[in-house]
């Protein structure tokens, strides 16, 4: 039964299997780089992948955890594996951001402003707006507010890793009640009756 399972037994398959997610992301995050340093930032479609791909392997390792603790978990159980999952990955995530914005390319900060500014105002432009309105809407972009925030600072990677945590907290309680298993009340056994 789920009461019987040790917590920290829970936690270690929790942990490796958030450390097998940070290395994915991680290395996600460095093809990404590779193919353009500015690929994340304005491509659309590579933000939406990398959510479902992150999504579906903390539901697929989601449920490897609960199959290594006997097949069933509560809610609390699976929630805390996967919010331990999602820490991980999030941790890894902003240690690569601040790798890659202090050390490996201290200028892309500025340079995905740029192109988000550049991208945002083609995107507004295409919706019919005025230029009023996508002034104002761009005003980040343009007076350095946004470049300050993608600065390697420890303020900001700290923003950074508990908005990461906050948001990836409200998908592991959904995830969670969706993967979570009661053991039953009863035993069932499909053995036939002995003949006597």
């Amino acid at each position: 039964m789920t009461n019987q399972i040790p917590a920290n037994s829970i936690n270690n398959f929790s942990v490796k299997n958030g450390l097998l997610i940070g290395l994915i992301v991680v290395v996600l995050n460095v093809v990404y780089y590779i193919i353009d340093p500015l690929f994340a930032f304005t491509n659309t479609w590579v933000g939406i992948f990398s959510l479902v791909l992150l999504i579906t392997l903390l539901v697929v390792l989601g449920l490897d955890v609960r199959k290594k603790i006997g097949g069933y978990w509560s809610y609390g159980q699976a929630f805390t594996s996967l919010i331990i999952m999602a820490a991980i990955v999030v941790l890894l995530s902003t240690i690569y951001s601040f790798i890659l914005f202090k050390f490996v390319d201290p200028q892309l900060p500025a340079k995905a402003t740029a192109a988000l500014l550049e991208k945002t105002t083609a995107t507004l432009n295409n919706l019919g707006m005025d230029q009023s309105k996508i002034d104002a809407a761009t005003e980040s972009f343009k007076n350095g507010e946004m470049e300050a925030k993608l600065q390697p600072t420890l303020k900001n990677e700290l923003v950074a890793f508990v908005t990461g945590v906050l948001i990836y907290g409200v998908i592991s309680l959904i995830i969670a009640a969706i993967i979570k298993k009661k053991a039953p009340l009863i035993p069932v056994s499909f053995d036939e009756p002995e003949e006597a």
